[in-house]
């Protein structure tokens, strides 16, 4: 190894030590510094280790920490961010952290989630075994000016490591046409039953073609503009998964029962995940893991015991108030998160929504005025709105049926998390990735004292 590979090392350690003693969440910036020490760091940490990248608009966290927790039940150990940093920094951050200063990795598995415009430099760099997509939308209008655009760069990412299989979900057009540009094997997985109540699902109005633009017919819908599609005008059709759930079962607060059909059979697997959008991540990850090479019992074992990242349904004891945190990141995902509390059959009484504008969201948060606000907003829905955006945030809601004398504005998160024990009952919190993010760092300092990212 080069003098300064070690340096690049050392300096991610130490940097990434002095913050976490500061209360930082210390995985950006480490990683940036041994960048500007090392440019090629990453690409040196990877060679001759097993890698599986998970990139996607929406559920690329959820698939990531159901492939990470199988891989270390499996193998005892892997490289991963907890934290789900996903640009090219972070990535290097949690590289540099599993190996020692002579860059000796301890873990032969890394497990990298990635941004899909970090895709294009990440993967010629670390050459994964396995890229899993798990969907593209329209997201971020500042960073993707098209719904094709992060597809780009993820074509060019996988031009770059022809040999990575790539494990694309056959429901999307727009994911799926990533196989039409490259040369890479290909693995489809799926979904082929409803993955909501009937009636409660969203639909894209009208899904057009994105080879000719004509209107896509279904057979099958499952939300958004996921399903099995056909172009009447110019012959695109929907690729038979090898992977698919064919029934959902048995749908509990945080779990479910899941049919998989995997080359032809059936198994029944208990699935530590909700009954909705959630199972597409699920499928994901078992597909992603099965084309890496484990064992399906192990696959099996690890989706029946996964538990969610921070802020996905993650719960915090608030004096006695339960308060859970939702995140939401685009219209599509926001929707289907308001699917699900519309499936649980009592909408919430209260809610905390947050909005912020920085990079990590994206600038513009036009994205709100298109989620379906009105299905749990009401006369009687006690609201607070907060973040840098909470005007925005405060009108959408306001015509959504919030009744102004039931909706405050806090933006101090201290102040919001000891205001949290006093609204009477359960809150559920509706959050972009910043504010979340700043408000859980508050909740943590009062009723969680270790966090997701010690070490």
């Amino acid at each position: 190894m080069s003098i300064r590979e070690s340096l690049a090392i050392a300096a991610c350690k130490a940097t990434h030590k002095i913050m976490r003693l500061m209360g930082r969440t210390a995985r950006a910036m480490p990683g940036m510094v041994a960048l500007v020490i090392d440019p090629n760091v990453i690409e040196e940490l990877s060679r001759g280790h097993k890698t599986i990248v998970i990139t996607g608009t929406n559920g690329k966290t959820t698939t990531t920490h159901i492939v990470q927790q199988a891989v270390i039940n499996t193998y005892g150990t892997a490289a991963y961010d907890p934290s789900s940093t996903n640009l090219e920094q972070g990535i290097a951050t949690t590289l540099c952290l599993d190996a020692t200063v002579g860059g000796k990795r301890a873990s032969d598995w890394a497990v990298i989630e990635c941004d899909e415009g970090s895709s294009k430099t990440i993967l010629p760099a670390m050459h994964p075994q396995v890229m899993v997509v798990t969907n593209l939308y329209r997201d971020q209008v500042d960073r993707y000016s098209s719904w094709t655009t992060a597809r780009d760069y993820i074509i060019k990412a996988a031009q770059g490591s022809p040999e990575t299989v790539l494990v694309l979900n056959a429901d999307c057009q727009v994911t799926a046409s990533i196989a039409d540009a490259v040369s890479n094997k290909v693995v489809w997985f799926g979904v082929e039953c409803p993955v909501y109540e009937e009636g409660v699902a969203d639909y894209d109005s009208q899904v057009e073609c994105i080879d000719c633009g004509a209107p896509l017919e279904f057979t099958h819908r499952t939300f958004a503009h996921l399903g099995n599609y056909r172009c009447p005008s110019c012959g695109r059709i929907h690729h038979e998964p090898s992977i698919a759930c064919t029934k959902i079962e048995n749908p509990q607060e945080k779990s479910c029962t899941l049919t998989l059909r995997i080359d032809g059979k059936e198994h029944v697997v208990d699935a530590n995940v909700r009954a909705g959008y959630d199972v597409y991540n699920a499928v994901a990850a078992v597909a992603g893991l099965l084309t890496c090479g484990m064992a399906e019992d192990d696959v099996f074992q690890a989706l029946a015991r996964f538990t969610h990242a921070a802020h996905r349904f993650e719960i915090f004891d608030v004096d006695g108030v339960p308060v859970r945190l939702l995140l939401m990141k685009n219209t599509a995902g926001c929707n289907q998160l308001i699917n699900m509390l519309v499936s649980e059959g009592e909408l919430p009484e209260r809610l905390v929504c947050l909005l912020g504008a920085e990079i990590m969201d994206g600038i513009s948060t036009e994205w709100i005025q298109d989620v379906r606000w009105e299905k749990i907003c009401g006369p009687n829905t006690q609201v607070v709105v907060g973040g840098p955006k909470y005007e925005d945030m405060r009108d959408r809601l306001l015509r959504a049926g919030v009744l102004e004398q039931n909706l405050r504005v806090q933006t101090n998160y201290a102040t919001l998390v000891n205001e949290l024990a006093t609204m009477g009952g359960p809150v559920t919190v509706i959050a972009n990735c910043s504010t979340i993010e700043a408000l859980r760092l508050e909740l943590v300092k009062k009723y969680q004292p270790v966090d997701y990212w010690s070490e």
